[in-house]
């Protein structure tokens, strides 16, 4: 007899690979929620029967050659989840940074292969001197558990 080992499954998929704020002034201050009360969902599965973790991060500032926005000026909401497991700072805008914020932990039940949807918007606070351009920058989500 040979035995095959079963390993877990994490699963992470997004419905939206970008963000665009359009055009905005020096100052000016906007919400991004392109799908009404949300931008991006984010969908989260584990067949590994332990407590999973949802991550977010910005890789780097958003730039636009030798310009930047500080990670300060950049924030993530979660907005609703279908989830029954713990959304870490709910209702309420956090700044990103280039290391990874805790934004879900899975509750009961939520390790067996189940889907749970978690929806972000976004938030962008030019600042009053910013230079006009193009920014960019790419934002990671991480699924991780502890086995």
């Amino acid at each position: 007899m040979v035995a095959t080992p079963a390993f877990a499954a994490l699963e992470l998929s997004t419905d939206h690979r970008s963000l665009f704020f359009g055009l905005m002034q020096p100052g000016e201050e906007k919400a991004l929620a392109q799908s009404g009360s949300f931008h991006t969902e984010v969908t989260c599965a584990s067949t590994g029967g332990v407590t999973w973790y949802l991550k977010i991060s910005l890789l780097q500032p958003l730039t636009s050659g030798a310009e930047s926005i500080p990670f300060e000026n950049v924030g993530w909401q979660v907005t609703r989840t279908d989830g029954n497991g713990t959304v870490v700072t709910p209702n309420q805008f956090q700044s990103f940074s280039a290391t990874p914020n805790l934004v879900y932990i899975s509750g009961p039940g939520e390790a067996d292969g189940r889907p749970v949807r978690i929806q972000f918007r976004y938030l962008l606070k030019l600042p009053e001197a910013q230079v006009s351009g193009a920014y960019q920058a790419n934002i990671r989500f991480t699924l991780t558990e502890v086995l």
